[in-house]
């Protein structure tokens, strides 16, 4: 197609885009194969004849290229895209396409992932965790703090717009309707309806102005629907519903992610967390209870393989349930524990533990005062019934008001004080603390994930068997009959999650120590299916604490090829033509000429054999 037709902006002839598809060239870009259509344009994935590597490049459709409006918020994008530097923010690389007078449509470089959507891996493996969704929640948060610092307003956060890629990545996508502080254009004033209905901050769906409380707004209803499997009942245009809490579309997200969710999902901005950064710091409090210390790998393990990262997680957090139950129970705090126990039941229907669990709460007369009130206090699950029926039973079917502090605690479930245990099935302690003899301690070192014959926690026994004994009775065994626990310190040197005699224990921490039974004990520290793993067998004494050191990381050969005469990789000077061998993971990089900085920044250096560093197009490892 030739030039000529149409007239740009100001008047003046403009170039009617020519299509372009595979085997076309834009630029030094080679377009290899389709790999999806959106609103605005197409995907390819192309070859950079010059760096001589795949890349993905979205071309504007040629109908679209024809109006200077459209052209000008094609390139925003790339501009907003391009000045946020985030682990999180999918990579902008070149821009280039849309001159008036000339063919070549309007086109944008991006780095090319593999892999699908967070939509599409809620729509396979959904809904998912509430664990798994905070630790997403910290990754998407902190993004868009960056997106926020930048002066960017990205407008459109949903799982959609998030990839999920096959190397165990997020990445926030797809900047086409984002407000960029200086753009005065039609798109980026108040009254503009942009982004998707149901994911819409109320204040974005009445057309005022965008701010970063609307993508916080968004961010909770990409969560909400993340943990629920469905999109809350006041999202998007809908500003005068009121959002049903999570829990109660699915009991086993617990209240601790569904209160955070209604604060994030706030109707006035102002209800909000202040600022994405604070959201972030606030999902960080749920996975931190959960011990999961670096939420990018927890999300590595899901990507890598979902159905088996279910299969072991899931246990994993009724376990932690069981146990913050039973502490709460211990503390009083019988709404407390009856939330977390019914969030185990629902994670865990027909568990012997949570079933003795539900028996423990709901035994005793001395609690049918608390036992009436939780009545209307836990809506549906295994606790409700039992409770129930032993009410009904024994007290008559009324039930009296509910007290709203009550009902308040009880909503809130989980949301108890931070000082709570969290105990996975191995206690875990400071490496300084002392081991404790106690006979607690002992039963959580040597407690296997289910319920077994003789356990003091076991399963209560059978219809037919002796009642148990009154609280003040004697125990089952004297207190100084149990061994004093040994205490174990996986000392590694990537992230791991830690098995002893196959019981996942949560995330290596060098900083604490594993309470278990002394003896011959296999330890095993894994980063999940086909990925880097360490075993070891360790035999430990009454009372020793042991250390023992885990090696994942193999080193990769780096060949240095930067625009400089020394390159400083943290702190460590090299010549320009060196060839280094880092561990995989984040370093610091400085590249020098004649003893000034031309260049700096943090490189990730991939799990691969051998990589290149360097400078251009960013500074890198290739």
């Amino acid at each position: 197609m030739g030039a000529g037709g149409d007239a740009d902006g100001d008047g003046g002839p403009r170039a009617r885009a020519r299509a372009v598809g595979p085997g076309e060239v834009l630029g030094r870009y080679e377009l290899l194969e389709e790999l999806g259509t959106g609103g605005m344009a197409t995907v390819y994935r192309a070859r950079d004849r010059e760096l001589r590597r795949e890349v993905a490049v979205k071309v504007l459709f040629p109908h679209l290229a024809r109006q200077p409006e459209i052209v000008a918020r094609f390139h925003r994008e790339a501009r907003a895209a391009a000045a946020i530097e985030h682990p999180g923010i999918l990579r902008v690389i070149d821009v280039g396409g849309g001159d008036a007078g000339a063919p070549d449509p309007p086109y944008i470089v991006l780095e090319l992932v593999r892999g699908g959507t967070l939509r599409e891996l809620a729509a396979a493996h959904g809904p998912l965790l509430a664990e798994t969704v905070a630790a997403i929640g910290v990754v998407l948060a902190e993004a868009l703090a960056a997106v926020h610092r930048a002066g960017v307003i990205h407008r459109d956060v949903k799982p959609a717009n998030v990839l999920a890629t096959s190397d165990g990545r997020l990445l926030l996508a797809d900047f086409g309707v984002a407000y960029v502080g200086d753009d005065d254009g039609l798109e980026t004033r108040t009254g503009a309806l942009l982004g998707t209905p149901a994911f819409m901050a109320p204040e974005q769906a009445l057309g005022q102005a965008a701010t970063p409380q609307g993508d916080v707004y968004a961010l909770g209803a990409t969560l909400y629907q993340l943990a629920t499997g469905q999109l809350p009942a006041g999202a998007g245009l809908r500003v005068d519903t009121a959002v049903v809490p999570a829990a109660r579309r699915r009991p086993a997200v617990g209240g601790e992610l569904s209160r955070l969710l209604e604060e994030l999902m706030a109707p006035e901005p102002a209800g909000r967390p202040a600022s994405a950064a604070a959201a972030a710091t606030r999902l960080r409090e749920l996975t931190d209870a959960a011990t999961i210390d670096d939420p990018r790998a927890e999300i590595a393990l899901l990507l890598a393989d979902p159905t088996a990262y279910l299969e072991v997680r899931t246990p994993v957090v009724v376990a932690q349930l069981v146990a913050r139950a039973g502490d709460a129970e211990r503390r009083g705090q019988l709404p407390r524990a009856i939330a977390l126990a019914d969030r185990a039941a629902a994670l865990a229907p027909g568990s012997a533990e949570v079933d003795a669990l539900v028996a423990r709460l709901t035994a005793g007369q001395r609690r049918g005062r608390w036992r009436r009130r939780a009545i209307a206090l836990v809506g549906g699950g295994a606790v409700l019934a039992a409770v129930t029926a032993g009410v009904l039973a024994g007290r008559g079917a009324t039930t009296p008001a509910v007290e709203p502090a009550l009902l308040d605690a009880a909503v809130a479930g989980e949301l108890a004080p931070a000082d709570a245990a969290r105990p996975p099935v191995i206690a875990r302690a400071p490496v300084d603390a002392a081991p404790s003899s106690t006979p607690d301690a002992a039963r959580l070192a040597s407690a296997p994930s289910t319920p077994r014959a003789g356990r003091p926690d076991a399963a209560p026994a059978a219809p037919d068997a002796a009642p148990r004994s009154a609280p003040d009775a004697a125990p089952r065994s004297a207190p100084d009959a149990a061994p004093v626990p040994a205490s174990l310190v996986v000392d590694s040197d990537a992230w791991c999650d830690v098995y002893v005699d196959g019981t996942a224990l949560g995330r290596a921490d060098r900083s604490r120590a594993l309470v278990i039974a002394p003896g011959a004990h296999t330890v095993r520290c894994s980063q999940g299916p086909g990925l880097p793993s360490w075993e070891e067998r360790v035999v430990l004494a009454p009372g020793q604490r042991h250390t023992v050191r885990a090696t994942l990381l193999g080193a990769v050969r780096v060949t240095v090829a930067v625009a400089g005469d020394e390159v400083v990789v943290d702190g460590a000077r090299s010549p320009a033509s060196a060839t280094l061998s880092l561990t995989p993971g984040r370093h610091r990089v400085e590249v020098r000429r004649a003893g000034a900085r031309v260049a700096m920044g943090w490189v990730s250096i991939p799990r691969v054999p051998a990589c290149t560093l360097k400078d251009t197009p960013a500074l890198d490892c290739y």
